[in-house]
């Protein structure tokens, strides 16, 4: 009997202690993807059943513990709405209830300083027009943030902590700009809740979030560990396997990428770690289609006069090679005083290009293509002393000032001298879609390269009917 009445005592405080685990990203106040299959998961340390209740269906979902005490389980999701709804999770002995979680779209915005950026604004480096997005707020509905907390240990973390946010007026400071006015353009549209899952960290480097085996793939020196706490930005993989890969099992529609900053200094070979990267996440969240959609890095006075405009053309590679990926334009968002600011202030335009390039090849929404896609340089014809230039994405023509009819920031070279450019301005063309140069007098020579605004920081001229901005280029070869 004693033996009995300590088994019935133990099984007692072992149920009295029961509990189950979720991660902080499945809890009150989070966006679950609409119309999808979802995956929840956890611990209990119960070998019982796991049961899963939605305010949406009648349906009941269940599935066992593993012997480690590990779960998962997927469930269904409805059409987007406003509407509130629950979830209960329940082992034999204990109850998890999430409140206020919303159905709708969701999003992973990730990158380094200039993604993070908050309506806070850095340091003497405010946002623009923060204080109306922030006394606004309060009348949207249904756009909330999961801010990952940054983690740069070597050390793997199962979890990626963080916390869910409704856009309000006393949270919207603690909202990326960029994710957030994606948000707003997706919401004028689609009409349904936004979810943010905001995973950035500042100054890193694109090698922080790829994973060992890719860095391996690609470089022969071994990864640094030794790098300190002060210079944490600057060690590789930790960021994926912290921040992003923790989040795999979240169910996301696609990936928002502002990086390459701290890759500038260094271009050569970043297109091909870009490409490795996106590879890689669409791996990691099981979905070889995910959508990703990429900031051109913006103009700023690094030391190098190209670097970052080689870098920017990496970035354009790639956003052209690889499918369900796109690019926007930040060649005009930098005046010529603020050229030596890294944060540059106007984060507005990138969340609403961003939007129109989802709108338009992820939601298959009609919009006009000169409204999605910023002009890119085509090709070139040499007709006697004009040089005729043809551009995509600009079948209504060029915008142009009366008084000032010519449009600055390219450049020529000759065969003789072909790495000595000049400075040279171009007018509209005989067709919508074209500009012209006119060439030198004869001893010119050969026309061998134009460039237009590859520096690293110059400011854009031309723009398409809609207002997007010409895309940097260069028609010569080489890094």
């Amino acid at each position: 009997m004693r033996w009995f009445s300590l088994f019935v005592g133990l099984f007692w405080a072992l149920m009295a202690f029961s509990k189950i685990s979720l991660p902080p990203i499945l809890n009150d106040q989070m966006v679950l993807q609409q119309n999808s299959t979802v995956k929840l998961w956890g611990t209990s340390n119960l070998k019982k059943g796991i049961t899963v209740k939605v305010s949406w269906s009648s349906t009941w979902f269940q599935t066992w513990t593993k012997p480690d005490g590990t779960w998962e389980i997927e469930i269904f999701t409805p059409a987007g709405s406003f509407q509130a709804h629950w979830l209960k999770i329940s082992d034999a002995n204990d109850v998890k209830e999430l409140k206020n979680v919303l159905i709708g779209e969701v999003w992973l915005c990730s990158g380094q300083s200039n993604m993070a950026m908050t309506f806070r604004g850095y340091k003497n480096q405010p946002i623009a027009n923060a204080e109306q997005f922030i006394a606004d707020a309060n009348n949207t509905k249904g756009i909330r943030t999961f801010n990952v907390v940054k983690e740069a240990s070597f050390t793997p973390k199962k979890v990626g902590e963080g916390n869910w946010l409704e856009a309000s007026s006393v949270n919207l400071p603690q909202f990326t700009v960029v994710g957030y006015t994606f948000a707003l353009e997706l919401q004028k549209t689609l009409k349904v809740p936004v979810g943010l899952i905001n995973s950035s960290y500042g100054g890193s480097t694109i090698e922080g979030w790829l994973n060992a085996a890719t860095l391996e793939k690609i470089s022969t020196t071994p990864i640094d560990k030794n790098i300190p706490d002060s210079l944490s930005y600057l060690r590789q993989t930790v960021f994926f396997q912290n921040m992003i890969r923790p989040l795999r099992q979240y169910k996301i529609k696609g990936v928002l990428w502002y990086q390459g900053e701290a890759n500038s200094s260094e271009p050569a070979g970043y297109a091909q770690k870009l490409q490795d990267l996106i590879f890689l996440w669409r791996f990691t969240f099981s979905d070889t289609e995910l959508p990703f959609y990429l900031v051109e890095i913006a103009p700023h006075t690094y030391a190098h006069p190209t670097a970052a405009a080689v870098l920017r053309e990496a970035q354009s590679k790639v956003a052209l090679s690889v499918p369900n990926c796109g690019i926007v334009s930040t060649s005009d968002l930098v005046a010529p005083e603020l050229a030596d600011n890294i944060h540059p202030p106007l984060k507005q335009p990138i969340g609403q290009r961003l939007g129109n390039l989802a709108l338009y090849q992820t939601y298959h929404h009609t919009l006009p293509t000169q409204q999605v896609y910023s002009p890119r340089f085509q090709r070139y014809e040499v007709r006697g002393q004009e040089c005729i230039m043809y551009f995509d994405n600009a079948p209504n023509g060029f915008r142009t000032n009366p008084s000032a009819p010519y449009f600055e920031g390219f450049e020529i070279a000759n065969q003789d001298f072909p790495d000595h450019f000049f400075p040279v301005q171009a007018k509209l063309g005989p067709e919508p879609n074209t500009l012209v140069i006119s060439l030198p007098s004869n001893n010119f020579g050969k026309l061998s390269a134009i460039r237009y605004c590859f520096k690293n920081y110059a400011a854009a001229t031309v723009f398409n009917s809609a207002g997007l901005p010409l895309f940097p280029f260069r028609t010569d070869v080489g890094e």
